[in-house]
């Protein structure tokens, strides 16, 4: 098997289909392995399971196609092909349907985390109608075919009426004067201070006060989204950075980092890219005022930081005392002395600022939102929640 003509095209199907792409040939052995879509650790499947499984329950002949569902509803597609040996391509997953992720929450007793983790990855994952999977399925049989396939055009150029007098131009240096690099570094120090200090106003100013100088518009002149791109990933690395200084959780971090990564990706204009840039500047800005642990000593930090990972479970006291070092009353004393909250009070305010972004952007039923914070009652959720904002969880909905 000629492996490098299978990678060229195994590329070219997942430039077509977007999904994960996998060649396997005789023993399990990978040739090719592009991974988009990673599935969360705590779903079957996880890893090259789903793909290791798939493979042995195939029997080998010519161009045959194959689908496989697993017990969380990721289908795969795979077809069979025979050179001088073997091997099968597979591609997925994908979903035929939205799952029920509450149900699937509680089927599985999934924590908080996880259900979050599950819910990003099915807002990532592509959703199939029957006529995609249609189309998909028949490029895949071809998959032979595309490896044979010359895909260089004749190129035929357009008949010009008139030759004009061409005129030399002396391309731009791309060596950039030390001065402006010097600019770039003090406008770049100054703006990511503005978002360490939360500053969102000054920080956004900043930036686009000196847009020019970042605009790098000399590099990739013919694909200005792909520079767009380029240009937010790195935004959000800095924004990251900035949030980590400032000792927010690594947990809110990576979930906010993890967001803005999949929308850049997925993002296809200009004008939804450059506001998402003021987007993600805000959020973080807001991320760090809410959220920065600088303030407080370490055994402190350290008890919010397991807080915020663990607001929808039970705590132990003396668990989370023994986590800090320390006895539970000092744990106590000094948490209600940096914070003004007792450990529960805290616990329960995480609880309802998640319930509170969750009554807003999901389209999920009360019972679910009180489930997924850690209440099993959700009449009692009921009665905290008003008590808490003054209104019914029904009333919050309607509200905004």
């Amino acid at each position: 098997m000629e492996q490098t003509n299978h990678v060229s095209a195994a590329l070219k199907l997942h430039h077509i289909t977007n999904l994960n792409t996998y060649i396997i040939k005789n023993e399990a052995d990978f040739i090719f392995y592009n991974e988009k879509d990673s599935i969360p650790e705590f779903m079957p499947g996880t890893g090259e399971k789903d793909i290791i499984y798939f493979y042995q329950q195939i029997t080998f002949s010519e161009n045959q196609l194959y689908a496989y569902t697993n017990e969380w509803g990721l289908h795969y597609l795979a077809c069979t092909f025979n050179e001088a040996e073997n091997y099968l391509v597979i591609i997925g997953p994908y979903m035929e349907l939205i799952p029920d992720l509450y149900q699937l929450s509680r089927k599985y007793n999934l924590s908080n985390n996880q259900s979050n983790d599950l819910r990003r990855f099915c807002n990532q994952i592509q959703v199939l109608n029957s006529d995609k999977i249609n189309s998909i399925s028949s490029i895949l049989q071809v998959f032979d075919q595309i490896i044979k396939t010359d895909n260089k055009p004749i190129r035929i150029e357009a008949i010009k009426e008139s030759e004009t007098t061409q005129v030399n131009r002396t391309s731009p240096s791309l060596v950039e004067d030390g001065d402006l690099i010097k600019i770039r570094y003090k406008v770049e120090s100054d703006f990511i201070h503005a978002v360490e200090q939360g500053n969102k106003s000054k920080a956004l100013s900043t930036l686009y006060a000196h847009e020019g100088i970042f605009s790098f518009s000399e590099r990739l002149p013919s694909q200005p989204l792909r520079r767009l791109k380029n240009l937010n990933i790195v935004l959000n690395t800095l924004l990251r950075s900035a949030a980590g200084r400032r000792n927010v959780p690594t947990i809110l971090i990576h979930r906010m980092s993890e967001k803005f990564a999949h929308q850049i990706e997925n993002t296809n204009q200009v004008s939804k890219l450059q506001s998402l840039q003021d987007a993600m500047i805000e959020e973080y800005s807001d991320l760090i005022i809410s959220n920065s642990l600088n303030k407080y000593s370490k055994v402190t930090q350290k008890a919010i930081e397991y807080l915020m990972i663990f607001y929808d479970k039970k705590i132990d006291k003396n668990e989370l005392a023994a986590l800090c070092f320390t006895h539970p009353s000092h744990l106590s004393r000094k948490f209600k002395q940096e914070t003004n909250w007792t450990i529960t009070a805290y616990q329960q305010m995480l609880r309802i600022e998640e319930a509170k972004y969750l009554l807003k952007n999901e389209n999920i039923s009360v019972e679910e939102v009180a489930w997924l914070i850690g209440y099993e009652d959700s009449s009692y959720f009921a009665r905290v929640f008003k008590k808490e904002t003054g209104c019914t969880p029904s009333q919050y909905i309607e509200n905004n």
